[in-house]
């Protein structure tokens, strides 16, 4: 976004001084556009400054705080006019009085100004949009509607976005340690698509092979047109990335067709939107269950049987580490579908006890306020081991310790924010 902030400013103003070269308010423009990107971009995490030892909650505090109120439509707008206002002074008091009077000068006073607030804002309100994108979520509408909103559609660290973003940078206007520092990022994505074993080969191919393409053809591109396009194909890939979403989402409600259906959890494989993880949350009037299943959008084009099978996109989000888990076709399935929907292991539990430990038990409670897919396994002092399916059941930030009830309320009087828990639907 900073560099298609000062290719803007430089088509409203011209590129050059009236001495030929570019005015010095346009070169420190420039720094002020890229540490302005990188700070409104970075800034919606600053949570992660209060989530964990200061509010005093142990790994609950982290699990209700991280994108929490600094992940806000409020608070985006408000800290980007501050951010804006800080880099403005900073850009404007480091020109010398000359350069200030020069008529360029000014021109790229007024035009990088605007241009700059539209850089502040643009910046934290796509971190907002960017974490929405996957199955974690973002509450932003917050103090007007506290619910939670999950894309489920793009892998957390997806290595398609990276391919398209980096190479319209690489050949930006920046220093030599710049561009190695973000060869070496592009570099890092690829070789983690071969050696990490989230990315099948055929599809770790196809991704180095338009990596190496994207970066020629921004050679070839004119400077102004770059990072546009780059852009331009970052929206090309998340599109791709919500279609295939809808359609693995269509076929999970085409399987589970008895009205139990309460919420499917959906993650792509990395690079291959023809594959997806899920966590099927079902409900009758007497049980609550999760299930894992592995899910075709296309099940011409690659099935979910091809996908369970190269275990990409399969079952990332194993239930194993809980008691009493089964590998049983959910009743509820009015057509197997075998090749768009291959199931595998379901947890279940009673809602009269789902509703009796969240009557009874505080941190419990606090903890529906995130999480999505919960499930937990008793031990034998009665305390709880809390965990949200989607992040894993063996350990793990996302796991909580319950107190039991004889050991009164641990976090009364602590710092509970007003979300509203994505599985409230089991609380009415």
């Amino acid at each position: 976004m900073a560099d298609a902030t000062v290719s803007f400013v430089q088509r409203r103003i011209g590129r050059a001084s009236p001495s030929g070269t570019e005015a010095p308010s346009l070169v420190r423009f420039r720094r002020a556009a890229v540490v302005l990107g990188i700070a409104a971009a970075e800034f919606p995490d600053a949570d992660l400054v209060y989530s964990g030892p200061m509010v005093a909650m142990g790994k609950l505090g982290y699990l209700l705080h991280h994108r929490g109120h600094t992940h806000t439509v409020v608070w985006a707008l408000v800290s980007a006019l501050a951010l804006w206002w800080i880099t403005r002074w900073w850009w404007q008091r480091g020109l010398a009085g000359r350069e200030r009077a020069d008529a360029t000068s000014a021109r790229v006073a007024r035009e990088g100004s605007r241009a700059l607030l539209g850089l502040a804002v643009v910046g934290t309100l796509s971190h907002l949009l960017l974490d929405y994108t996957n199955s974690y979520g973002v509450h932003p509408f917050w103090p007007f509607d506290n619910r939670w909103y999950f894309g489920d559609a793009v892998f957390i660290v997806e290595p398609w976005l990276m391919v398209v973003a980096i190479p319209p940078l690489l050949w930006g206007p920046r220093r030599l340690f710049g561009r190695v520092l973000l060869l070496l990022a592009l570099a890092g994505i690829l070789a983690l698509c071969w050696l990490a074993g989230e990315v099948a080969t055929p599809v770790a191919v196809a991704v180095t092979t338009a990596a190496a393409c994207w970066l020629l053809a921004q050679r070839a591109l004119p400077a102004e047109w770059r990072p546009w396009t780059g852009l331009l194909a970052w929206v090309a890939v998340t599109t791709v990335f919500f279609v295939a979403s809808a359609q693995a989402r269509a076929a999970v409600r085409a399987t589970v067709s008895d009205g139990s259906l309460r919420d499917v959890v959906l993650t792509p494989a990395a690079a291959d939107p023809r594959c997806f993880a899920a966590l099927v949350v079902t409900a009758t009037t007497t049980e609550y269950r999760v299930r894992t299943a592995t899910v075709s959008p296309w099940r011409r084009l690659h099935s979910a049987v091809a996908c369970a099978a190269d275990r990409r996109g399969g079952e990332r989000n194993s239930l194993g580490a809980l008691p009493g888990v089964s590998r049983v076709l959910p009743s509820g399935s009015a057509r197997p579908a075998p090749e768009a929907v291959v199931w595998g292991e379901t947890w279940s539990v009673s809602r009269a006890e789902f509703a009796r430990l969240a009557a009874t038990r505080c941190d419990f409670a606090a903890a529906l306020r995130f999480m999505r897919t919960p499930a937990w396994a008793m031990v034998p002092d009665g305390t709880l081991r809390l965990v949200d399916a989607r992040f894993g059941t063996g350990g793990g930030f996302a796991e909580v310790e319950v107190a039991p009830s004889s050991a009164g309320c641990a976090i009364t009087g602590k710092w509970i924010p007003p979300w509203v828990p994505p599985r409230q639907d089991l609380l009415r």
